[in-house]
């Protein structure tokens, strides 16, 4: 069903006046149904590991070798260029403090970093950026999912507050595997990642509508605009809303919805044969798996 469709369909159903549009549609009435339809399927999208939600995110670091000069005590780099780097971009190498990040660009060839340089002089240094944005549609991540495919292992994580400051502050602070923290609206990764290294993940997204063209995004904004969840629910959905936002009884309608959506949970994905007799079966020849009969060997 379309937008329009599923609030005809709810307000027969409540047997109220059914709309000839939604979204350029002045009546209150309308109008409030309509914003209790985008937040409930804002809401549902966080229910579950929807199956129909899942995505999977690829993610190519970012890092290069830049000349630079620094001087002891002070926390302002000289480079040839600052193009590309940002305050999301962390460096290390000689002279440079564990963890030390860019926290401003001040000119096209100066940045100050979050500590003091331990040397002074001109240094080959590895700038890498070492957080990420999320994906634009991430509505949270799916655990377990996070692996270095160029390196073959998963990524180590996530990281608690309290284990990120450790491992900052710790006597060993580096290692083979990267560890990552989810920071904000960013992957942040650590120790610095080489260039070209391939990051992949499975997140559960935010756009549950499907725009005319295909296109998916975060909330119903045209008439046309359908959406991935079933249709029975996301009627009965905007019913249960629209009558606790009118101080009504709503026992009947919160039954209903909770049978559907338990429902859609189970059919939204496959599932293991599972058997009422488990037992160990030997994959080698034995007596329990040949038949009687004249055998030589």
């Amino acid at each position: 069903m379309t937008l329009l469709q599923l609030i005809q369909q709810a307000c027969r159903e409540m047997a109220l006046g059914v709309p000839a549009a939604v979204v350029s549609s002045q009546d209150p009435q309308v109008v409030q149904m309509y914003a209790l339809l985008n937040r409930f399927g804002g809401d549902l999208c966080r229910q579950d590991d929807w199956r129909r939600l899942d995505r999977e995110h690829i993610l190519v670091t970012v890092a290069q070798t830049i000349s630079t000069t620094m001087t002891l005590g002070s926390s302002v780099l000289t480079v040839p260029s600052t193009a590309g780097l940002s305050e999301n971009w962390g460096i290390d190498g000689t002279g440079i403090q564990p963890f030390a990040q860019i926290v401003s660009i001040d000119s096209p060839t100066q940045v100050t970093i979050n500590m003091p340089a331990l040397e002074t002089g001109t240094f080959d240094l590895n700038f890498a950026q070492v957080q990420y944005p999320l994906p634009s549609d991430w509505k949270k991540q799916i655990p377990q999912t996070e692996w270095d495919r160029t390196n073959r292992w998963p990524l180590l994580g996530p990281q608690s507050a309290q284990g990120w400051q450790s491992f900052k502050s710790g006597i060993v602070y580096a290692g083979p595997r990267e560890r990552f923290r989810l920071l904000g609206n960013t992957i942040a990764l650590n120790p610095p990642p080489p260039n070209g290294i391939v990051l992949a993940w499975e997140y559960i997204s935010n756009a549950f509508v499907i725009a005319a063209d295909g296109t998916m995004k975060s909330s119903f904004t045209a008439d046309d605009d359908t959406c991935v969840f079933d249709d029975s629910l996301m009627v009965q959905g905007l019913i249960m809303a629209f009558k606790q936002a009118k101080g009504l009884d709503v026992s009947f309608e919160l039954s209903r919805f909770n049978g559907l959506l338990e429902q859609c949970k189970a059919q939204d994905r496959s599932a293991a044969k599972l058997s009422l007799s488990p037992a160990d079966i030997s994959i080698l020849l034995t007596t329990q798996n040949i038949p009687d009969g004249s055998w030589r060997f």
